[in-house]
């Protein structure tokens, strides 16, 4: 097989004539403008309304390119589409060669003919999506979120670029994956599913391999499997039929283990198709050898929802996943490598990927296989009414999951296919149109159509119909006691953090809490003049309905209240923070009911008030470092329903037994120490959750009235060193009597390494450090002190590399929640 590559910079002009300019493609037209110095970055103040205008127009593609001549020398020559978004018709050398109406599929044409020596000219007209969505609505209305442009679920084009209550409306158009000639003689092939079956001490695997455009009759295969230490297998297959497998037993296999249970072994196949002796195409990819299962087992409970990985069952945590800019070629393989490795960071084991984007590039799975992230992979429909009883629009919707079924099956991180995001439940709660018709489109789609799409074309993958649900049918999708729920009362209904005490969810699978991100990333998109949260750009970068007006809500609930913008925000991170680490905390206490939590949401796709933990720029927030203590594979916690008896709670992940100890100290605002205390012999059965101690109040000696200036430190030792520990608070922080905690610090340089040494003189709580000029990751942030020293470490390399020990004592900013309570001292 040969490939030419259609790549490269293509002339576009919107219909009208009005715009001219050069497109790399991959590419799009916001992308290339914004390049061109011929767009105002839609990013900042208020450009995305005018912005969003250039999606009204109609755009021509142009590309002229001469054909190799080995390729017109093919039996058979097709021009491959990797992703065109989305409407279009497509011609060469002006002769219709087909449409296109989904931005999700692969397209294929076979052009063997029309192909000519010389130069060829190739030429894509794009319609507008605005267009095209208001035509088809107009024809039949569909119902759809209302932060997003109507009629959207007509097209199969990312959600989320016609706006969500995250990110703005901005359709953009072109082609965005890659565009190829392909050339093929004897045959190729067209695609690999490696199925395996465990036995004890080996893995079978059954190589199934389909072979298109088969003419030759000397065709073979040969396939190497390269284990993790090297060590090499070799078969060859002769070929006598398009579609057949070729089984290899693995004796002593090195399992592939999610992140935190084990190490990620990946065995390295290649597939290679020759005539003869010549080498005509090859496939290669990495597997790694392991089970999974999803766990539906009845219990006092309900029904448990659990991950069972290699005979084991985990309690799934992460975050939910959503595009990494509205504008994709902004996207970059180093750029999900950074914001995956901080997931890792954070001592995440799952992803979900969310419906109202689009299905990854392959990269993205590459990367989690290799950092033993589960993938949640949501089919990308989410919080819509579509068209499920025209026939057109489900066939389309059918290639749509083949495509990437087949593409993203053998992806070892691969854990489960979704149906949807929220429509199930939609139908059910929200009030929208639930008649006949509508509930039966969506039987259609979501547990007729894709669940045989993965039955037929991803059998070893699980299929759930919608998250949240309880397996389908309208049968109560928003129980607690089975399937995974979405839980929102916390925000969007104003609910009180202590609401979720109430709860025993068995997976929660989305909630969330919005924060402001740093100055740094609002100074991005805002002037000084813009920094009010009620000012029209401050309103244009919060997609949330009422989203404002709830978070100051819940800011005056909990802490004191900001007289500055750079307050607000420090307020918004701490609030947001300790919302989820709540939840988390107590769910993980409930290890066995409870199996899994992904919060709303780990990034976002453009700099914007949101839920993520991770900015835009891929700037940590609170949240984040929260995250990678409350995901901590032992984590101790407080379950406080009775004041005067606070339980201490250890939840151990790990596959070993803990053994350690717990100690308390009861502190006064001056981080004077009023009553401890130490538990030795802690023991924890591996993958399980203790009640270990129960710290009454005749221990402590505090009542209410001293609620106000005293409050509790504990931490879990093993063989004497910290490996988890928290603060407890026995009232709200705008409550307390902060005193100033007097905080100094040093640098010094330790190998590659700068170590900030801090001290505080009193109590500090939230203590957070920060750069204005540059970005880095701290080993850690946003903790309390209790009178003493804490380091923390720095890498060089994420610093200017001219910086030294003095450029960190002179520009380091920190800030704690007495400065919140006294503006004036914050430094």
């Amino acid at each position: 097989m040969i490939t030419q590559s259609l790549n490269g910079v293509w002339s576009a002009a919107s219909a009208d004539d009005e715009i001219r300019l050069g497109v790399p493609v991959p590419g799009s037209v916001y992308s290339a403008m914004l390049d061109n110095g011929m767009l105002e970055d839609p990013y900042y103040g208020l450009n995305q309304y005018e912005a969003r205008k250039i999606a009204e127009k109609d755009f021509i593609f142009r590309y002229d390119f001469i054909p190799e001549a080995a390729l017109l020398q093919c039996e058979r020559i097709y021009m491959r589409f990797y992703g065109i978004d989305t409407s279009a018709q497509i011609y060469l050398n002006d002769t219709p060669v087909g449409s296109v109406d989904n931005m999700h599929r692969t397209y294929e044409f076979d052009v063997t003919g029309a192909v000519c020596s010389g130069s060829n000219s190739l030429r894509l007209y794009i319609h507008s999506p605005i267009k095209y969505i208001e035509d088809k609505n107009a024809e039949h209305p569909l119902w759809g979120v209302s932060s997003t442009m109507e009629g959207y679920p007509h097209m199969r084009k990312a959600h989320y670029m016609f706006g969500w209550d995250w990110g703005p409306q901005l359709p953009d158009m072109g082609i965005w994956r890659s565009v190829e000639l392909i050339g093929v003689s004897g045959g190729r092939i067209e695609s690999v599913y490696v199925r395996q079956k465990h036995k004890q001490n080996s893995v079978r695997l059954s190589i199934e391999t389909n072979i298109a455009d088969l003419t030759s009759d000397t065709l073979r295969a040969e396939f190497d499997i390269v284990a993790p230490d090297g060590t090499a297998s070799i078969m060859n297959s002769k070929i006598t039929s398009k579609n057949f497998s070729v089984d290899c037993i693995i004796a002593k296999p090195r399992l592939w283990h999610v992140r935190g249970y084990g190490e990620q072994n990946l065995y390295t196949i290649k597939v290679k198709l020759f005539n003869k002796k010549e080498l005509i195409d090859i496939k290669e990819f990495e597997v790694g050898l392991r089970t999974v299962e999803v766990c539906r087992t009845p219990d006092e409970h309900g029904e448990e929802f659990c991950f069972k990985v290699n005979g084991i069952k985990i309690f799934a945590m992460g975050a939910n996943y959503i595009p990494e800019d509205q504008l994709i070629p902004k996207c970059s393989r180093e750029r999900t490598e950074k914001l995956l490795k901080s997931c890792a960071a954070a001592n995440y084991n799952m992803i979900r990927v969310w419906g109202g984007g689009y299905y990854p590039d392959d990269y993205f799975y590459e990367i989690c296989d290799r950092l033993g992230l589960l993938v949640w992979q949501d089919m990308m429909f989410a919080c819509s009414v579509y068209n499920g009883n025209d026939v057109n629009f489900c066939t389309n919707v059918r290639y749509e999951l083949i495509d990437n079924i087949k593409r993203i099956r053998n992806h070892t991180c691969l854990a489960m296919w979704c149906g949807n995001n929220e429509i199930e439940s939609a139908i059910q709660y929200w009030g929208i149109p639930n008649d006949a018709e509508t509930k039966e489109g969506y039987l259609r789609m979501f547990e007729n159509l894709a669940p045989k799409a993965v039955e037929q074309f991803g059998g070893d993958t699980f299929y759930w119909p919608s998250s949240p649900s309880s397996g389908g049918g309208f049968d109560n999708s928003g129980a607690e006691n089975r399937g995974d729920i979405h839980y929102w009362e916390v925000w969007h209904s104003l609910k009180s953090f202590t609401e979720y005490k109430k709860h025993l969810f068995r997976f929660c699978s989305e909630y969330g809490f919005e924060s402001i991100p740093c100055m740094k990333t609002v100074l991005s998109f805002a002037e000084h003049k813009d920094l009010n949260l009620m000012s029209p750009v401050m309103e244009a970068h919060q997609k949330c309905e009422n989203g404002n007006e709830k978070l100051m809500y819940y800011i005056a609930q909990m802490v004191h209240y900001p007289y500055s913008f750079e307050e607000l925000v420090y307020a918004s991170q701490i609030v947001q923070a300790d919302a989820i680490r709540l939840n988390v905390e107590r769910m993980r206490r409930n290890r066995g009911v409870c199996m899994g939590s992904l919060y709303w949401q780990v990034n976002d796709s453009n700099p914007v008030i949101s839920w993520s933990s991770i900015d835009y720029f891929g700037r940590w927030k609170a949240l984040h470092y929260y995250a990678k203590k409350f995901y901590a594979p032992v984590l101790c916690s407080i379950e406080d329903s009775d004041k005067n008896n606070l339980v201490i709670n250890v939840s151990n992940e790990r596959l070993t037994e803990f053994n350690g100890s717990i100690k308390w100290k009861l502190r006064r605002n001056t981080a004077e120490i009023l009553a401890e205390g130490e538990l030795e012999g802690v023991v924890v059965p591996p993958l399980s959750a203790k009640n270990c101690l129960t710290i009454t109040k005749e221990m402590t000696g505090a009542d209410e009235s001293m609620y106000g200036e005293v409050y509790l430190e504990y931490m879990l030792l093993h063989n004497g060193a910290i490996i988890s520990d928290s603060t407890y608070m026995y009232c709200l922080p705008k409550q307390f009597r902060f005193l100033d905690p007097e905080i100094t610090f040093k640098t010094d340089k330790v190998g590659d390494k700068y170590r900030i040494t801090l001290k505080a003189e009193r109590f500090a709580k939230g203590v957070y450090l920060d750069f204005d000029e540059t970005d880095c990751v701290f080993s850690d942030n946003w903790f309390d002190m209790h009178g003493q020293e804490a380091y923390v470490l720095v890498n060089s390399a994420a610093l200017p590399p001219n910086y030294v020990v003095q450029d960190i004592d002179e520009k380091l900013k920190i800030k704690t929640y007495f400065d919140l309570a006294n503006p004036e001292n914050y430094r």
